[in-house]
Formats: C-alpha cells, sequence, structure tokens
C-alpha cells in the first residue's frame, strides 16, 4: 500500500467507485472526525442519521450520486455530485451558470491531507465524473467561507473562486466554478 505522500504524487491512482451499503460505517466514521466536522456543515453524528441521509443515494431515489474515492484501493474520502437545478434553494444561492453540476468533497482519512491530494481528488472527480455524464456547461463547489484548505484544494484543481453565498440554512459558504474545457 502506497505512503500518503506516493499517493499525492500519482493522480493516476484516484478511483471512484458508487457509495454502497458496506461504505456507510466508513463515511459515518469520517463524517465524525474532528477535520472534517471543522470543515463540512452538514455532519451526521449517529449511525441511523448517516443511513437516513446517504441510504437514498445508494438506492437511486434521489439525484444525488455518492462515490467513494480511493488511492491504490485505500479508501481516502467521499465525493458527491447533483444537478444545481434539481436543488431549487441551492440554485437560488448560487445564481445562473445554465446547466450545472455541483460537487462536495471530503477527505476522511486524516493522513491524506495537508498532501495536495485534495485538489487531485478534485481534478479526478470533476474530469470523470462530472462532465462526462452530463451536459454540464460549468461545475461549481461552495466550500464554506472559513474551511482554507477546501478553498485552497479547488483552486488548485482550477476552480475560479466568484463571490460569496449565503445558504438556505444560512451557512457562509463561496461559490467556485469551474467551466468545462472548450465552453469557457
Amino acid at each position: 500500500m502506497p505512503s500518503p505522500a506516493q499517493a499525492a504524487g500519482n493522480p493516476a491512482h484516484v478511483r471512484f467507485a458508487p457509495l454502497a451499503a458496506a461504505d456507510l460505517p466508513l463515511l459515518h466514521a469520517w463524517l465524525n472526525t474532528p477535520h472534517v466536522v471543522a470543515g463540512y456543515s452538514r455532519v451526521h453524528t449517529t449511525p441511523e442519521d448517516v443511513a437516513a441521509k446517504y441510504g437514498p443515494r445508494i438506492a437511486g431515489t434521489e439525484p444525488v450520486r455518492g462515490y467513494i474515492a480511493s488511492v491504490a484501493a485505500r479508501p481516502l474520502g467521499y465525493v458527491q455530485t447533483y444537478r444545481v437545478a434539481d436543488f431549487p434553494d441551492y440554485a437560488q444561492s448560487v445564481g445562473e451558470f445554465g446547466l450545472a453540476v455541483a460537487i462536495d468533497v471530503l477527505i476522511g482519512e486524516v493522513e491524506y491531507t495537508g498532501r495536495g491530494l485534495g485538489p487531485r481528488v478534485i481534478a479526478a472527480a470533476v474530469a470523470e465524473l462530472v462532465f462526462p455524464s452530463s451536459d454540464a456547461d460549468v461545475c461549481v463547489a461552495t466550500p464554506r467561507a472559513d474551511n482554507t484548505a477546501s478553498l485552497r484544494a479547488f483552486a488548485k484543481a482550477g476552480f475560479a473562486l466568484v463571490r460569496s453565498i449565503r445558504t438556505a440554512q444560512g451557512d457562509a459558504e463561496m461559490l467556485m466554478v469551474r467551466n468545462r474545457v472548450g465552453r469557457d
């Protein structure tokens, strides 16, 4: 198994698998680690909360698609994608970008943080999950305004900071956008 430094040096090792029921205990653990709690505004504290929130995504009964990101077969984080238009409150917060897909990413394994792997996971997810599976013109991300590590990771992955926004829940977030190549 590669060290975090070795894995961070080779983006070809990033793989994505659809979120499955067997992944829920791992996702629960990640959502409750201090570094994720500090940067992710929708934490679910119990296994039952995680199952209730992410079970419909696994079943395909809601429009959010979840994935486990891995490096050399070692799970290290969670990625989710969704059409902005499928969530009217969110669409109103981010504004009009035509066809847009949103992405959320968390690196759950603490030893993989701070090593440059986040931007590689984000870039790979946009290239493999977002644009090939949609007609979206842009990919949007809205990291929390106080999550400087996430803001840097999205910027390094080619996202441009557009403006600050307030979500319907009142969270302060930063709207970041990456255009589909060839549609800039």
